[in-house]
């Protein structure tokens, strides 16, 4: 892997608690869609995000950051960006990247700020030309945290091949969308999942969960690509 130095572009706060990064490297850098990087606190703590877009002209890189006040991992991440404009990663790291010879459709699937790594891979689909259907599922606890919503739905006019679906755990009145998991809004939609290529990224638990249910609808286990099952 490659260490780097990164100027920090942007840092905002999307919605509440959910932050947009983008980092330029002060070197060219080389990563496949999906993969992630790693921020170098200290030699001995390296702390990894998705980079939520692709490879492109600018060379940047891109990340979504969910944290709290008593998110100390992440916080202390944002606060040495803004303190000093600048940050050491090393990339690229993860095994779960885009298979981009594979015939088969494909079903994107994001818990919260997993959806980075969910919009890296579509987005690279989307450059290629969508030779495939895809699908992508995010679901959210809460309708405020679908932070790019619009953008998606944007995407899905625009791509008829492109089918995108929030799930919202914990819906209120004004949602008139799907609600309840994320991962058995997928279960009740499909017939069989042996065709598909699934990706998904989220809390481990998420991830987990989704792999034991989708046994039942005749996953390939080799057509399941998630960076939490290195560790689950």
């Amino acid at each position: 892997m490659q260490n780097v130095t990164c100027s920090v572009e942007a840092l905002e706060e999307m919605v509440d608690t959910l932050w947009y990064v983008r980092l330029k490297p002060e070197l060219p850098v080389d990563f496949l869609p999906g993969q992630y990087l790693l921020v170098v606190m200290a030699d001995d703590d390296k702390r990894p995000f998705s980079i939520a877009n692709t490879m492109n002209d600018e060379g940047v890189l891109e990340m979504h950051i969910g944290a709290t006040p008593d998110n100390t991992y992440a916080m202390q991440v944002l606060k040495r960006m803004q303190d000093q404009g600048q940050i050491e990663v090393q990339l690229p790291a993860g095994k779960a990247h885009l298979r981009e010879g594979s015939p088969h459709p494909v079903i994107l699937i994001a818990g919260g700020t997993g959806f980075a790594y969910t919009r890296s891979i579509l987005q690279q689909m989307i450059v290629d030309g969508l030779r495939q259907p895809v699908f992508l599922y995010w679901g959210v606890r809460f309708v405020d945290q679908l932070y790019a919503d619009e953008e998606m739905k944007t995407w899905a006019a625009e791509h008829s091949e492109f089918t995108y679906v929030p799930v919202v755990q914990n819906n209120d009145e004004s949602w008139q969308g799907r609600s309840g998991l994320v991962h058995d809004a997928i279960m009740s939609d499909f017939v069989s999942l042996s065709d598909y290529d699934v990706y998904i990224a989220g809390r481990f638990e998420m991830a987990g969960v989704a792999r034991e249910a989708f046994k039942e609808k005749g996953i390939n286990p080799e057509q399941l690509f998630g960076d939490a099952y290195e560790f689950i």
